[in-house]
């Protein structure tokens, strides 16, 4: 049965969808790699604008919290994480960007989005025109709510 162009227009649509995810993980990898880093380890220094849970930071990667104990003990290691005690509850601990963490996370960041400008052909004028659309994009509810993975008590 052939293809009506509505659904011809979806699939391509999904197809361009998946490519640009592609070449995104393509372009993460490779600048983590750079600096001797994960993706996962990257996506944990840039999550760290404010102190987060382990708990908090398990769930945005939807894994369990003790999946990423190796993950977070590397990246402490290499003085870019620290771990504090929660203010409001010692028991939990929060991670926490150092400043070598911060200066590391910038300059990934102006790479990653310089390296994916490039992999995705866009130029400085297109940059308005995606930030319509991603800021179009609905927000993805999950079980928890922001304040309390921010709080850690989730």
């Amino acid at each position: 049965m052939p293809e009506t162009p509505r659904r011809q227009a979806v699939d391509e649509v999904i197809d361009g969808l998946l490519e640009i995810t592609k070449r995104t993980h393509q372009v993460l990898s490779s600048v983590a790699a750079r600096h001797e880093l994960t993706a996962p380890q990257v996506g944990l220094l840039r999550l760290l604008d404010e102190p987060v849970s382990m708990r908090a930071f398990a769930e945005e990667l939807a894994c369990d919290p003790s999946n990423v104990t190796g993950l977070v003990d590397r990246v402490e290691r290499l003085g870019l994480v620290d771990r504090i005690p929660d203010p409001s509850d010692r028991r939990i601990r929060m991670l926490t960007l150092t400043s070598k963490g911060r200066r590391l996370r910038d300059r990934i960041n102006r790479e990653v989005a310089q390296d994916l400008a490039g992999a995705l052909g866009l130029r400085p004028e297109d940059h308005g025109r995606v930030m319509r659309i991603v800021a179009g994009l609905p927000t993805v509810s999950s079980p928890s709510s922001e304040p309390a993975a921010r709080r850690g008590t989730v």
